[in-house]
């Protein structure tokens, strides 16, 4: 058997296997950094472009890479999230429609089924305002963010908020996660209690994205149809070379 069939054979037993000789130029992945505002209320999270847009937001110039490179600098529509039925934590949510990317709608879109709980008690959500402290509120639905106070020697500077989702690409073909920061220039204590008050908070925030693809693991049944696939393919190379020697 000639080098370009049993190359040929190769290439097909990794099709069968689920692992793609080239991964097609339609299955996103890289890195982008996304900025606006936000608007948080008990049970809600919206957002705005720095125009004060509903329901957009905008790739930064830096930090764009594989499927995303060349979109710094445009727009992406950013869906609301409400809970319920986007809960936070737990087993998650049916994927739903999150954010799809203006300047190239053929890109599938990220679909969001996870919120992240945040990671930090409660106790210290309601103490007089100190450096280092940190807080989750406690929140009917649970409460995707880790707020942090900033400072040093006794004095608070301000405050940032932390949270991240997750989910899938709306093709199936690969993974995403986001990581969210928010930073104020008042105790995270004030900002809680402008939002017990007002009912909701405003505040610029960023976010940085990584998509990557999904790997694909095959069944048992097909590593054996790959395997014996390879077995004849070498035993017909072996026959031939006993042939011709």
């Amino acid at each position: 058997m000639s080098k370009s069939r049993l190359a040929a054979g190769l290439v097909l037993a990794a099709g069968v296997l689920g692992v793609p000789a080239a991964i097609s130029a339609a299955t996103l992945s890289g890195t982008f950094n996304l900025d606006g505002t936000i608007t948080v209320t008990g049970n809600t999270i919206t957002w705005q472009d720095n125009a004060a847009v509903p329901n957009k937001a905008t790739i930064a110039a830096t930090g764009a890479t594989g499927s995303f490179a060349g979109l710094g600098n445009t727009e992406v529509t950013i869906q609301n999230l409400v809970n319920p039925p986007d809960v936070v934590g737990g087993a998650g949510f049916a994927a739903t429609p999150f954010i799809s990317f203006d300047a190239n709608p053929a890109l599938p879109v990220l679909d969001i089924n996870f919120i992240f709980p945040g990671p930090y008690s409660s106790a210290a959500c309601s103490a007089a305002p100190a450096p280092g402290q940190t807080c989750t509120p406690s929140n009917p639905g649970g409460s995707p963010f880790g707020l942090s106070n900033l400072g040093s020697g006794g004095v608070v500077t301000g405050s940032t908020a932390a949270f991240a989702f997750s989910g899938v690409t709306s093709d199936g073909l690969s993974t995403w996660k986001g990581n969210f920061t928010s930073q104020f220039n008042d105790p995270y204590q004030t900002v809680l209690a402008g939002l017990a008050t007002n009912g909701s908070v405003t505040n610029t925030y960023s976010g940085t994205f990584l998509v990557s693809v999904t790997p694909r693991v095959p069944e048992p049944s097909t590593y054996m149809l790959v395997l014996g696939s390879l077995g004849a393919l070498f035993a017909l190379r072996k026959k031939r070379a006993a042939r011709l020697s």
